[in-house]
């Protein structure tokens, strides 16, 4: 055979050994991501029940942390194992309040991914663990993250107006008191952007005069009233939220990040001080058609110049999230693999045959938890479906 071949048949080997380590890694990783989260679950679930009761302080402060040490998984993946990039733009006058305040967040939607680099921006800022959202109602129900953003107060909606609008009101009056700054998302549009959506919801826009948007599906302004209107009391600012991934490669999915593929993400913040929102209904509407004609004017500059039209600054990642998962996989992968080695070293065949189907149904719910279960219920969260 030639050399060619040789060098060809090499690198097909070398490519697959690489494919193979990497999944090998990425089985560890959600092995380590799932059950920590189940051990996180278990402590927010004893404290809603034994310290809630007596001091709602102490109860949001202990459900945070767990929800930083669950949370921080994702962050390990997306700072470090998937070595992604983030570039900052926001003006000189906003940066000082980035982070050091509670506020509403509200964002474009457009990608599942955007869950990830959202986790990690929250890190970068020390908001990890007091990161909540506007939730379409089934995900209190989803296992680990669901259930995690149940514990920490994040809003649950059922997609009916008449029915959250009491829910929205009394939650956000409830939150008045909590102990931390916290960012709440709000996603107005209601659904992820597509061709048909955009469409559909560009030819409501004609129908009622309402300003027509390029970059993004027409905002359900109701949620946006709503928290003008009763959190305006403590929430100091609302900030304008834009993200682009890099042009230079196609957009990623989740499961991609998850994996550990390197991107590129621009995010561009903007804040607004509560005073500029109106606090009359309709006024109030009309501001968020307006925020959302600017949020298209600023994707399109980045569409054309690669870039938004803002200066940009250095949010450093934090090394927090190594050392969560060190202790996690020194806690539940250091013991069973020593009990493994005892069981094929020392055991009887039947042990050993039970030990390895044991640990070929873990492997497989892990499997099934990531590869089926959270790509069908993440890409659609932190949801506001209100009509206009």
């Amino acid at each position: 055979m030639s050399e060619t071949h040789y060098q060809l048949e090499h690198v097909m080997i070398m490519d697959l050994v690489s494919s193979f380590n990497n999944e090998v890694v990425y089985i560890l990783l959600t092995y380590v991501a799932v059950v920590s989260a189940v051990i996180c679950n278990m402590f927010q679930a004893a404290a809603y029940l034994f310290i809630r009761p007596f001091s709602l302080t102490a109860y949001r402060k202990t459900v945070s942390i767990f929800q930083y040490l669950l949370f921080s998984q994702l962050t390990f993946r997306y700072d470090w194992w998937g070595d992604s990039e983030m570039t900052f733009y926001i003006s000189d006058a906003d940066r000082p309040f980035l982070g050091k305040e509670t506020s509403v967040i509200v964002m474009n939607h457009r990608n599942s991914a955007e869950h990830l680099f959202s986790c990690a921006v929250n890190e970068r800022l020390g908001l990890l663990g007091t990161c909540k959202g506007f939730l379409p109602s089934y995900m209190k129900y989803a296992p680990t993250f669901g259930w995690s953003m149940f514990f920490t107060e994040s809003i649950f909606l059922n997609r009916s107006y008449e029915k959250d609008k009491e829910t929205i009101v009394k939650q956000l009056k409830e939150l008045q008191s909590y102990p931390d700054n916290f960012w709440i998302e709000l996603n107005c549009e209601g659904t992820r952007f597509t061709a048909e959506r955009h469409r559909t919801s560009m030819e409501v826009a004609r129908s009622k005069g309402l300003p027509e948007l390029k970059h993004h599906v027409l905002p359900r302004t109701k949620g946006f009233v709503l928290c003008a209107r009763v959190a305006r009391k403590y929430i100091p600012a609302f900030y304008d939220v834009e993200y682009h991934f890099d042009k230079r490669s196609p957009e990623p999915t989740l499961l991609e990040m998850l994996k550990g593929k390197k991107h590129h993400v621009h995010i561009y913040f903007r804040r607004i001080p509560i005073e500029e929102v109106p606090e009359d209904e309709e006024a109030c509407a009309k501001y968020c058609h307006e925020l959302y004609r600017i949020k298209d004017i600023n994707y399109e500059y980045f569409e054309k110049h690669g870039r938004f039209p803002e200066k940009t600054h250095v949010i450093p990642r934090r090394k927090h999230s190594i050392f969560i998962f060190i202790f996690w996989s020194a806690l539940l992968v250091v013991p069973p693999m020593k009990y493994l080695l005892d069981v094929i070293m020392y055991g009887s065949m039947s042990l050993i045959a039970g030990v390895f189907l044991s640990t070929a149904l873990v492997l497989l719910w892990t499997w099934w938890f990531v590869e089926v279960l959270l790509p069908g219920v993440l890409p659609f969260q932190v949801q506001t479906h209100h009509q206009q």
